[in-house]
């Protein structure tokens, strides 16, 4: 059985980093990503399925490039988001939050899959997730938990703290659902450090995510978000914070 290579730095997207940052995220995503093993178990079993495209490095920036040259009214949400609070692991695309509207005045962004709140596109070889404001959710999060991370090259509408816990818990009911056991554990562990490490408040944020979810997910969420409670606890006490 192959593997991919490792000994990445950290991943992270610090305030005044070089667009060519993000890239290089992706790019290393990529290079570690499940594509790049083979003769696994599942894939013995299941058939390999078709490799993702090389991201080009210059591709990424000039999305976001392209973003800021439209005016175009988006967040940058997801992993890259995440990697802006908080050092994390590396993420395959691009995550943004957008109206069905401002997706159709960016015809660089090549449609793949549509439904009635997600959208999946490629911008050249970079693949881009898009969440839509017709979920009445993230229209919230686009009005009430907005932001700008200054990168060396230009400054990027992104996602709050409390906006990516909104999303994330939104997520996450759907996603076990859906057995994800993988995304749902990362989507938890994201939870944790953004409260360890931001200590936002959080009865408002589960109780926006409430109004939007069915009575059982609700009582699943409000469980979740206490076990990520206890766990950011813990990481800080062992941090000695």
């Amino acid at each position: 059985m192959t593997t991919p290579r490792q000994g990445h730095r950290p991943a992270t997207l610090p305030e005044g980093v070089s667009l060519q940052r993000v890239a290089q995220v992706l790019l290393e995503a990529w290079e570690v990503g499940a594509h790049q093993w083979t003769e696994t178990p599942l894939q013995l079993r299941e058939g390999t399925s078709a490799k993702p495209s090389l991201p080009v490095p210059q591709d990424a920036m000039d999305l976001f490039r392209l973003l800021a040259d439209r005016h175009a009214d988006y967040l940058l949400v997801g992993g890259l988001a995440m990697l802006t609070y908080v050092q994390g692991r590396n993420t395959r695309d691009v995550d943004l939050l957008m109206s069905a509207a401002t997706l159709r005045k960016i015809p660089e962004l090549v449609m793949v899959e549509e439904s009635e709140y997600f959208a999946r596109a490629n911008f050249r070889s970079v693949q881009v997730d898009v969440l839509l404001t017709k979920n009445p959710l993230f229209k919230q999060v686009a009005k009430k938990f907005a932001t700008r991370h200054r990168f060396a090259e230009l400054s990027v509408p992104a996602v709050t703290v409390a906006g990516l816990i909104v999303l994330k818990l939104y997520a996450l009911p759907s996603l076990y659902r859906q057995f994800e056991l993988d995304r749902a554990a990362l989507y938890e562990t994201g939870i944790a450090l953004l409260i360890a490490r931001h200590e936002p408040k959080l009865e408002p944020l589960s109780a926006l995510v409430a109004q939007q979810l069915k009575p059982g997910d609700q009582k699943e969420v409000q469980t979740i978000l206490a076990e990520c409670c206890s766990r950011a606890k813990r990481l800080c006490q062992r941090g000695g914070k």
